[in-house]
């Protein structure tokens, strides 16, 4: 007899909650709040609704198909009603073809103005400018903020041209290999006294390197 007690209570009480949660009046949207992005956009949720029917992962599913969105967190506070989501916005690092990329080599529409001047990539195709992005990307962030261009030619070799000391300086970086030996290289290069004025460097071949 208790057993059976006990199971009839804990079903009316899963009852009653499922009723609470679901139907009644209580733990209803109180409000929305879309942070971590300046667009507009429409959560689909309205006051009133249900909170036990709003399904955070769906939510934040839909936000991240937008290309621009590389994340999406969405959270219920059963206290006040209110219901946040929290966009992260990719953050753009270089432009191809109107074709903007972030630091991880995804493409998206470019949106607004950057606030910050965006690498150039001059390639084939989209592919490459993805190689480009990835390789650019993983150069330190004194090389990395000095660059203005990257071009991949057709044989897949790297040109970078940046703003080395206030003047441009085009690398001829060669394929992607070998890159921490030719870095050292061209840091050991342009800091010799005698290459102040130089234009070019070719560290393609990293033992036999070239400065014009």
């Amino acid at each position: 007899m208790n057993r059976r007690l006990a199971l009839f209570a804990s079903l009316a009480l899963l009852t009653i909650a499922t009723y609470i949660l679901g139907w009644s009046s209580f733990f209803t949207v109180s409000s929305v709040e879309i942070t971590g992005t300046k667009t507009q956009l429409s959560s689909g949720i309205s006051t009133g609704e249900k909170l036990a029917r709003i399904e955070p992962r769906a939510i934040a599913a839909k936000f991240e198909t937008l290309d621009w969105v590389a994340e999406a967190n969405v959270s219920r506070n059963w206290i006040n009603g209110k219901v946040s989501i929290e966009i992260t916005e990719r953050t753009p690092v270089a432009i191809f073809n109107n074709i903007v990329f972030d630091s991880a080599g995804n493409s998206f529409a470019l949106r607004g103005t950057p606030s910050s001047p965006l690498v150039q990539i001059q390639a084939s195709d989209l592919v490459a400018a993805k190689k480009a992005v990835t390789f650019f990307s993983s150069l330190p962030v004194d090389l990395k903020s000095a660059l203005m261009v990257v071009k991949v030619r057709s044989s897949g070799s790297l040109v970078l041209e940046v703003n080395n000391a206030g003047k441009n300086l085009e690398i001829r970086w060669g394929d992607d290999s070998e890159n921490e030996l030719k870095l050292k290289v061209y840091k050991a290069l342009i800091a010799l006294p005698e290459n102040t004025s130089i234009q070019r460097v070719d560290v393609s071949a990293p033992h036999a390197p070239i400065v014009k």
